[in-house]
């Protein structure tokens, strides 16, 4: 008795929908469409020309190195900034030590 009491309430429930007629006519596209210019670039401007991470210029007495404005953004806005100098590996040598192994 409960099983078909379940079940003609689930008929019941079912029948709107198999009723109802399809009134879907038009299909709609999946394309994502973005105007040109949408998309922001990673560039530094110079005298109106564009220059992509890691191009130098020199600017007076100084050289310039284009790079991101914040060092932990990966994908954040790049800016001018001065390169960091290292120095020879002939300096560097002086603080190792020689570790020999083997025979």
């Amino acid at each position: 008795m409960i099983r078909s009491l379940f079940c003609l309430l689930a008929l019941s429930a079912l029948t709107p929908a198999l009723a109802a007629p399809n009134t879907l006519t038009q299909s709609v596209g999946t394309d994502l469409v973005l105007p040109l210019g949408s998309l922001p670039e990673r560039v530094c401007w110079y005298q109106d020309q564009k220059y992509f991470q890691g191009a130098r210029i020199q600017q007076g007495d100084v050289w310039l190195e284009c790079g991101p404005q914040h060092v932990l953004e990966s994908k954040g806005p790049l800016a001018w900034h001065e390169p960091q100098l290292r120095r020879p590996a002939a300096e560097e040598s002086g603080n190792r030590e020689t570790i020999r192994v083997g025979q």
